[in-house]
């Protein structure tokens, strides 16, 4: 009896040693006590603390001169080609500007399907309105960058240095976000075009979505139904590839690329139909742009009767269509020949344009 009295003081005692070291342990295991975005601040504030030649500052310095400020450049220059195209826009007659954006349309219509699609899109759901609210926030913008220009050039304390020279960059930042503030004039206006793009940009995102989505569908359907047989044909060769332990992947494998096939040939089948859109859209806006050209300097009174009844009733002449179809055929023509893409120089003139495709076929696709 007492030595079972013995063992059972001895496994308390254990039982009890065993107890403290958990709890030593627990105090010695360091836990969290700082959420992620606290971690985060206190990761930057030490990096104030960083030496001139730290690894981290030379390559935020070499990705700053190699990488961005490169990039900064190019955007100023097509920003600065871009306002001396809305120069030359502003100037030219709306008939001739309409004869040169069909001549894109008609021959380049077809790289950029996604882009051409949402702004069929907005235009028939947006409608005038949008429009309206276009031109108010270019309006805008174009107090905010003149405001901000004169802001430049003062020199308050009169020591032949601009202000906005002597201001740090936190200070800098500050001041001209109260510019451009104070440049707008009525910002519930500004607010209202501002919510109303955001609304018809996720419209036009929502149809394209759902358009893709039903090619999509309509792709993966085909796939099903050709992949038995392909399966009958290539299945055999891969078996004997792949060998007895991986054969129950055969299958799966070709389904997956038969399907993968089906996505990339519809996709490529709609950028077919939009490039023959495209070509038809684009003729007729040159057809019709060189006949009020004709008719507004009289030209088409010159014509011999054969060709046009006197006096010229554009409703009921047909020699539109004579440019209009003919031209479409080339444009698409060209484009197929072309692979749907854009040469140099043209490639890196419609670079803008490319960047906005891409951004939209990314918002679409995912």
């Amino acid at each position: 009896m007492a030595d079972k009295l013995a063992d059972m003081e001895e496994q308390s005692k254990s039982l009890v040693g065993g107890c403290k070291e958990v709890e030593d342990l627990k105090e010695q295991v360091k836990t969290r006590t700082k959420a992620d975005f606290s971690r985060a601040v206190d990761f930057v504030k030490d990096l104030k603390d960083l030496p001139d030649d730290s690894p981290f500052k030379q390559a935020l310095r070499c990705f700053l001169k190699w990488c961005v400020k490169p990039l900064i450049v190019v955007i100023m220059v097509y920003v600065w080609v871009g306002k001396q195209l809305y120069k030359v826009y502003k100037m030219l007659p709306v008939n001739l500007i309409n004869m040169i954006f069909g001549i894109g349309l008609c021959f380049f219509g077809g790289v950029y399907f996604t882009a051409i699609a949402a702004i069929e899109v907005a235009r028939n759901f947006g409608g005038s309105d949008m429009w309206d609210h276009l031109t108010t926030c270019w309006q805008e913008a174009n107090q905010i960058a003149e405001a901000t220009h004169k802001d430049d050039l003062v020199d308050a304390n009169n020591d032949y240095i601009a202000d906005v020279q002597q201001m740090s960059t936190n200070e800098l930042i500050n001041h001209k976000a109260k510019v451009a503030m104070m440049a707008v004039k009525d910002p519930q206006r500004l607010q209202k075009a501002i919510v109303a793009l955001l609304n018809i940009y996720i419209l036009v995102i929502a149809s394209l979505k759902f358009q893709f989505a039903k090619t999509v569908a309509v792709a993966l359907g085909i796939a099903d139904m050709f992949s038995l047989t392909i399966v009958r044909i290539a299945g055999p060769i891969m078996c004997s590839v792949m060998g007895p332990d991986l054969n129950n992947w055969v299958p799966t494998i070709i389904d997956s690329t038969v399907k993968l096939v089906a996505v990339v040939v519809a996709s490529y089948i709609q950028a077919y139909i939009s490039a023959f859109y495209s070509g038809l859209r684009g003729g007729q806006m040159v057809a019709l742009a060189i006949f009020n050209i004709m008719t507004e300097r009289g030209w088409m009174e010159k014509l011999p009767d054969s060709l046009v009844s006197k006096p010229f009733d554009p409703d009921r002449s047909y020699l539109d269509e004579c440019i209009q179809y003919p031209l479409a055929a080339v444009g698409f023509y060209m484009q197929i020949q072309r692979g749907f893409t854009l040469d140099f120089p043209w490639n890196l003139i419609c670079l803008p344009l490319t960047i906005v495709e891409w951004f939209l076929r990314f918002q679409v696709y995912t």
